[in-house]
């Protein structure tokens, strides 16, 4: 209500005396009204323009702010609101030291006005991080979003507006209301810009050009060497992480100044859509970070790969657990944890470098080139040529185009590579074909060997079976025969002579067939399968010393511990038996000494026979395992030469070894081992 007409009004109805009072007070009110009025006009004068018709005039200032109070052009309230420059309310104080918070909503009005002969001028209206409504000389112009007072019913959006102004018309109410429950900055960050129609469009026409060039060629690029890695050659990860880095700069870019998705998804939540917008972020610099380290592995720290991991996995974790507005501060240690990623990448590369990493190079020109552009764009050419920011968007380009120049450097190093390795491949191909049909033709004369091997043991076998059944059966009877002979002519009439040759006859019947019996045995020890069984080594020996020794004429010592075998017990015993018999036979003392030790490995054991006879010389020690060789005369001891080339044969089957230790007149000490 309009307090001096009110009095002004009320004084006509009252007395004389009290109507000159009134009509004093409502003068003196109104006097004071007019001159409040006068201090606080906030409408802002803009009689001159400028003739350049790039210019932009920002409208920053004689803004009259209200807080928690979303007005219309119908509910303007006469002598409300504080005049501030126009900025996010988060700058302004409520109270000495008491700044705003990020939520909430208000109402930002600006009264200006303009020369009557001017050119075709628009406002731009900046994107502010929060939703908000337009009007222009009491007509809504613009809605962005949905404004509300509470979280529940505001919808944000963001978008630029450009808002013609009627050339007919000089003086200007521009009202914004503005509602923000996501940001940590609320209201307005940029100034409104006045400026001409065709600046305006021009602008805007060179920003969408370049939006194109940097969306299009990046988005391009990720997705070629996506379906590169996919399909076609998927052993150089350093492909997947720059594919995976131009696409998630793609949607960013596009997410940042056109939001598709909060075009087709009309009520999806901004702020979902900021936490994607974040995570993109965060994944393009982790995989930057790791499209450097696989390229040079070699180079860089293991630490580095570990941290970048930490880095990005918490970044990542605290956008989607934290709730607005404090998720929307994370963009700064972002950007301080990529500066040191940087500095440690020319660290490395300079190592690899310094190292004659040729690809090297050509990654540094492309940090380099990167660096100053970004630089240049951030600090030198931003917002002040509508044309820098085509050109460094191109920049840009050419950056990304080094990087995949690297990559398929990368790729044809590979691919001739791999070429060579083709080639020898099927080199060794067609030598394996040859090798392989030699094989065969080895196979086949193999296979009749086996053939005649098989006919040879089955001669063989006849052979065994002829000398056992058609060879012993005569000695036995010329055996026999001799005892007739004697038993039929009287011992008187024989002499010492002809009773010595009778017993020589007799000896060597008994020889010969005891070489025959050795020979069978020796043919036979290769045959059939070998069976092992578990026995204790003191209870087999004891065994052979009462064949060997029944009556206990010698001393055999046999080993302290009474160790656990596991052997084919048949084959170790007849060796035992063989070795123990000859130390007796071949003992040059009234009583034989023989000493048995034993030792065992984990593949392997070893067994020791020493004995006190008369030794055999150095140059007789391999010749003792040869058949039919012996050592002393027929007539002096029984034997066959047969012996110890059983031993030898029985011991190399199983995988063992056997030597001689022992010199003439020292004694004889025989080790063999046998597999475990």
């Amino acid at each position: 209500m309009n307090v001096p007409n009110y009095l002004f009004f009320n004084a006509l109805s009252l007395p004389c005396k009290n109507r000159i009072l009134l009509l004093l007070l409502s003068a003196m009110f109104s006097i004071c009204v007019a001159q409040e009025s006068s201090q606080t006009s906030t409408t802002l004068d803009i009689q001159e323009l400028r003739n350049d018709s790039h210019a932009e005039i920002p409208l920053d200032r004689n803004w009259t702010f209200y807080w928690n109070e979303l007005i219309t052009p119908e509910t303007i309230p006469a002598n409300s609101g504080t005049v501030v420059s126009l900025d996010n309310w988060t700058n302004y104080e409520l109270a000495p030291n008491e700044k705003l918070p990020s939520f909430g909503y208000a109402t930002y009005r600006l009264q200006f006005s303009l020369p009557k002969e001017r050119p075709v001028v628009s406002l731009l209206i900046p994107a502010g991080f929060a939703a908000s409504k337009i009007w222009l000389n009491g007509n809504l112009v613009a809605e962005i979003g949905t404004v509300g007072t509470s979280k529940a019913t505001t919808l944000h959006r963001r978008a630029t507006r450009i808002v013609p102004l009627d050339i007919h018309e000089t003086n200007f109410e521009l009202i914004i209301q503005v509602a923000n429950f996501y940001h940590h900055k609320g209201g307005i960050s940029t100034p409104v810009i006045l400026a001409t129609n065709e600046h305006l469009l021009h602008s805007k026409t060179k920003k969408t050009i370049a939006d194109m060039i940097f969306i299009g060629s990046l988005g391009f690029i990720g997705l070629f060497f996506l379906l590169f890695f996919s399909f076609y050659w998927n052993k150089d990860r350093a492909v997947l992480y720059f594919g995976i880095m131009c696409v998630s700069l793609a949607y960013m870019a596009i997410s940042d100044r056109y939001a598709p998705l909060a075009e087709v998804f009309s009520t999806i939540s901004w702020s979902l859509l900021t936490v994607v917008e974040y995570i993109s972020l965060f994944l393009a610099g982790f995989s930057a970070s790791l499209f450097f380290y696989t390229i040079f592995s070699k180079f860089a720290n293991p630490i580095y790969l570990k941290a970048l991991k930490i880095g990005f996995w918490t970044l990542t974790a605290l956008v989607i657990i934290l709730p607005a507005p404090h998720f929307t501060r994370l963009v700064i240690p972002f950007l301080i944890l990529m500066i040191i990623n940087l500095m440690y990448v020319f660290y490395v590369i300079y190592k690899a470098i310094t190292s004659k990493r040729h690809d090297s190079i050509l990654l540094l020109l492309g940090v380099l080139f990167a660096s100053f552009i970004f630089f240049t764009h951030i600090f030198i050419f931003l917002g002040t040529d509508g044309n820098t920011i085509v050109y460094v968007n191109f920049g840009y380009i050419i950056v990304f185009l080094l990087l995949s120049m690297l990559l398929m450097t990368r790729f044809a190093t590979s691919f001739h590579a791999l070429e060579k390795a083709k080639i020898m491949a099927q080199k060794q191909k067609e030598e394996l074909s040859v090798k392989s049909k030699e094989l065969s033709m080895v196979n086949v004369e193999l296979k009749e060997n086996l053939n005649h091997l098989e006919k040879i043991n089955a001669e063989l076998d006849s052979f065994n079976h002829i000398v056992s059944h058609d060879l012993k059966a005569p000695l036995i009877a010329i055996n026999t025969l001799v005892s007739f002979i004697e038993e039929d002519i009287d011992e008187t009439v024989l002499d010492e002579d002809t009773k010595d040759r009778f017993q020589l006859l007799k000896d060597r019947v008994s020889k010969m067939y005891a070489l025959i019996n050795d020979l069978l045995q020796y043919s036979k020890i290769t045959k059939g399968e070998k069976t092992k069984e578990t026995f204790l080594l003191n209870d087999l020996l004891d065994e052979v010393v009462e064949i060997v020794d029944n009556e206990k004429k010698h001393t055999i010592k046999l080993p302290e511990d009474n160790a656990e075998i596991f052997a084919s017990k048949v084959e170790l015993e007849h060796v035992f038996q063989n070795l123990i018999s000859n130390a007796i036979k071949h003992n040059d003392k009234q009583s034989a000494v023989i000493a048995i030790s034993f030792a065992k490995t984990e593949h392997e054991y070893t067994f020791i026979i020493a004995d006190n006879g008369p030794g055999i010389e150095p140059k007789y020690h391999t010749k003792i395992f040869e058949m039919f060789s012996k050592l002393e005369a027929n007539d002096e001891v029984e034997s066959t030469g047969i012996g110890l080339s059983i031993v030898k044969k029985i011991v190399t089957e199983n995988y063992g070894t056997i030597r001689v230790d022992s010199e003439k007149g020292v004694g004889t000490t025989i080790t063999f081992t046998w597999k475990a």
